[in-house]
């Protein structure tokens, strides 16, 4: 799995983020370096001193990948393809999410970057928030049907 805003979430001891990384503890876990740069970023961003050895503790099952050649140009391809479709989405994002291709690895988010129309057709994203709530719901009409 490549992680990316989720991260931030697990580090805040968010539920559903703590919940959808341990239940993923014996897969591979990987973030690009960008991705680790925004988590570091955040640390400087939240009330209180910086603690970056406290993130590098929290995230010592999480292996960082080197960026590579293969990052850009599969994320080119998804950008392109989403302009195709008149859809958009930031370098950034398309970034990582090009790293996710690349290496063949679903990508697990939290936030709302990567909602994009046709997005999911691209590569395997999981949106734990946003899953847990359509399972909840699609339970919900099951129990009321």
């Amino acid at each position: 799995m490549l992680y990316d805003s989720i991260l931030i979430d697990y580090l805040n001891g968010r539920d559903i983020a703590v919940e959808c990384i341990e239940s993923h503890l014996d897969e591979r876990a990987v973030a690009p370096q960008l991705v680790l740069f925004e988590v570091y970023r955040g640390e400087v961003f939240k009330s209180g001193p910086t603690n970056f050895d406290a993130v590098d503790g929290a995230l010592g099952w999480l292996t960082p990948v080197e960026t590579s050649a293969g990052f850009a140009r599969a994320g080119a391809q998804i950008q392109a393809e989403l302009d195709r479709r008149g859809a958009v989405l930031s370098a950034r994002d398309a970034f990582i999410a090009g790293a996710a291709v690349a290496l063949d690895e679903p990508l697990a988010v939290a936030d709302d970057d990567f909602d994009v129309a046709g997005l999911r057709a691209l590569l395997d994203i999981d949106f734990p928030d946003r899953d847990a709530i359509e399972s909840d719901s699609t339970s919900e009409e099951l129990d009321s049907g």
